[in-house]
This record gives structure tokens, sequence and C-alpha cells, in this order.
């Protein structure tokens, strides 16, 4: 337990990491808004919903009412995480030109003005034409993508800025100052940045005459080989937990592949779920149990840290999270605890819905559960979503629940494990003040 507690520290010290913490730890409060008007935007505005269907919603609220909430909730989650990339890459070059004393706000407008040019020109060579909202690049799917921008540029301004020393109040001549010792920093993080989005123009071109990136991940959609579905599943999942949240999403497919139109087809025929042509399909195991409608493992550590946490600040997160994640809106957390990059939880992250899907095919192949079939609501709670996608089987529910228990259970090593090397980092920190 020290030895893991002690890797996992000095991971964490490292500088890139440090950056992350603070970046992930400044827009937690954003982050967790966000998720929370997601909520509204898919659970109770959204006639597809579980909780709009649940309360009947279509007769207890007005046309006016529903347009104004459904209207607001939209734009707050779009302003937020369809530009989250922006928040990220500010404060990412800001945080890393500070680690070295240098001058963070002129950092954080070079990576931002960087990431904007490679998001433009991503979007101009992938459809000709520029919707900076619709960019994945600056949403935050691609988180990583915007620390990585943020770090080079604090790193460039740690070799080419001189140092700078913050001051309760600048005169005009100071800032004018500030802004020429910047200009060799910005120049170059500039011009790296247009070669960056030079070759983001050429790779989304070569993309869009051969299919988009999400293509890479639509086959596992329609396959029904455990032997792809399961390491598949693996990166994905890893992915995740490095800041790039759309392989798993884009995997996570329950009716709309071709296999999936078959099996259903098939239940609607037969009148029963049993036997269907693809038993094991890739994207109904995926989102039924591997992720359980989406964040099923986020929502097992959640619990997990408010029963053996001894955090005071995980648990303020996860209590503050606990609806947004229960409706699969995960990214308040994810930003919030921060789960993203935090090696603690990367092994239980990576493999949990890995594990959930074969033990959900063993289930399968034993005919304890039936292979799932039918749409669900948006934001129906994770371990119901696989005894609605079987119309309602019981032994469905059970298992699933049963299931669910069992990733509580396999995240304490991860909780008891932060627990530890929160101890230690607080030990090393009494020692280094004392040496001081």
């Amino acid at each position: 337990m020290d030895r893991l507690a002690y890797w996992c520290i000095w991971f964490r010290r490292r500088s890139f990491f440090r950056m992350a913490q603070r970046t992930f730890s400044t827009l937690m409060p954003l982050a967790m808004i966000g998720a929370y008007f997601q909520v509204l935007q898919d659970s109770v505005f959204s006639p597809e919903s579980f909780i709009y269907n649940l309360f009947d919603f279509d007769k207890l609220m007005s046309d006016t009412f529903w347009d104004i909430g459904m209207s607001l909730s939209q734009s707050v989650v779009q302003v937020i995480f369809s530009l989250f990339g922006i928040y990220v890459v500010y404060f990412a070059a800001a945080f890393t030109a500070d680690l070295y004393k240098k001058d963070h706000t002129m950092a954080g407008i070079s990576g931002s003005t960087i990431l904007l040019v490679i998001s433009y020109l991503t979007q101009m060579g992938k459809t000709g034409r520029v919707s900076l909202f619709q960019s994945p690049f600056l949403s935050i799917q691609y988180t990583l993508i915007a620390l990585v921008v943020g770090y080079i540029v604090g790193q460039i301004f740690h070799w080419l800025a001189p140092a700078y020393e913050q001051v309760d109040y600048e005169h005009a001549r100071m800032v004018q100052t500030r802004a020429l010792n910047a200009l060799k920093p910005s120049t170059v993080s500039i011009l790296i940045g247009a070669a960056a989005g030079g070759l983001a123009y050429w790779l989304a071109s070569q993309a869009g005459r051969t299919g988009s990136f999400a293509a890479f991940w639509s086959p596992i959609e329609n396959s029904d080989n455990l032997l792809e579905i399961v390491p598949a599943t693996i990166l994905a999942s890893f992915l995740n937990w490095i800041g790039i949240e759309s392989p798993i999403a884009d995997m996570s497919n329950l009716t709309t592949s071709a296999a999936a139109t078959a099996n259903l087809n098939f239940v609607l025929r037969r009148g029963a779920v049993w036997n269907v042509p693809y038993r094991f399909l890739g994207g109904s195991l995926i989102y039924s149990y591997g992720t359980m409608g989406g964040c099923v493992a986020v929502l097992a550590m959640l619990l997990a840290i408010l029963i053996w946490g001894r955090r005071r600040e995980a648990e303020t997160v996860s209590k503050l999270n606990l609806i947004p994640v229960l409706f699969s809106s995960a990214r308040g957390f994810m930003v919030g605890l921060p789960v993203v990059l935090n090696p603690i939880f990367c092994l239980q992250l990576t493999i949990l819905p890995a594990f959930n899907v074969l033990v959900a095919s063993l289930a399968i192949a034993l005919k304890i559960v039936p292979t799932p079939v039918y749409a669900v609501l948006t934001g129906t709670p994770g371990p119901l979503t696989a005894f609605f996608a079987t119309n309602g089987n019981w032994p469905t529910l059970i298992f699933s629940i049963c299931l669910f228990i069992a990733d509580i259970l396999l995240m304490v090593p991860a909780v008891k494990l932060d627990n530890h090397a929160k101890q230690l980092l607080q030990q090393y920190e009494r020692k280094e003040d004392q040496h001081v």
C-alpha cells in the first residue's frame, strides 16, 4: 500500500499532472453547474427521458414553460461543455507558466488562441464550413488535447519569457512592458499552433474522404466477437480516463446499429427476447452493462467514496454530484474530484466496464439474462438500464443490481489507496514545512 501510494504521489507531483489538478480544481464549479443543467436538459425537459415520462411532465408542464426550460438548459450546457476546452487550455497554460514564475495571463491568452486556430482549421478541413460550437477540440470530450496544448504553451513561456512577479496594482507602463516581454513566446507559440492547425486541417480533410474519426469505433457496435469487444472497451475506458470521452460514447449504442435493428426485429416478430441473432452485440453489452447507460463506474466510485472515503474534499464533491451522476451526467464529478488523469483510479475505471461486459456475456451464455434489445429512455439510472432494455425482465434487474454492487466493492481498494495517499502527502508536506 505504501509503495502504491508513494508512486501515485510521485506521479501526481510531475509538472503536467500538477497543472492538470489545478486546472480541474479551478473549473470544478463550472463543470458541476453544467452537469446539473445537463440533467435538466436530458431528463427533465426531454420528452424521451426517464424522469419526463415517469412524472408525466407532458401534462403537468405548459408548452411555454417547457420551451423556456429547454432553451435555457440547452444554452448553458452548450456554452459550458461545448467550449470547455477554452477554459481548460487557458488555465493549463497559465498554471504551467506560473510554476516557473512566468507571465501566466499572456500564456493563457496564447493557449486559447492556439486551440481556436486548431479547431477552426479542423472544422474547415472537415466540412468546408466553420462552426466553432461544434468543434470537438473545444468540447469537454477532448479535454486531454486542451491540457496538452496549454502545457506546451506554458513550457514555451518557461524557456522564452523573462521572469515575472505579480504585483497588486500595475500601471499602464508596467502592463505595456509585460506585453512586450510576452511577444516572443506568444509569437513562437502561435506559429507552432498554426503548424499544428495545418496538420489538423490535412488530417480532417483526409478523414472526410475515408470516413469520420468515430468510424474507427463504430464496428464494435455491430461486433458479436468478445475478443474484439473487450479489448476495445478497455482502450475506450482508458481514453475516457485520460480525458477523451468520445470513444466510449461512440461504442455505447443500443439501437441504431444494423445488428441491433436485426435483434429488435427478431424480438418483435417472435414476441420473446431470447435467442436473438446477435447475442453478444458490442453496442448493447457496453451500453446496458459495461457503462450501464453512461457512467456506472463513476457512480460506483462515488458511492464507494461516500461509504469508505476519509477525505472531506472528496466526500463533498461526491455529495454535490450524486444527483447528476445518478442520471448519467458524470462530467462535474470527473472534473471536480478530479477523476481524469488521477492515477489512483486508473485501473478500476479502465477495467470495470470490460469486467461488466464479460460477466454479462457469461450470464447471457448461461441464459440467466437475455440480450438487451429495446431503446432506453435518456437519464435512466444506470442499474435500471438493462432492465428496461429487456422489456422489464426481472432476473435482469436482480443481475444488474448484483453486478453494480460488485462494481462498488471493486472500487473500495482505490478509495482506500486514495485515503492512504492523502495521509502520506500530508505527512510529506509537514516535513517540508519543518525544513523550511
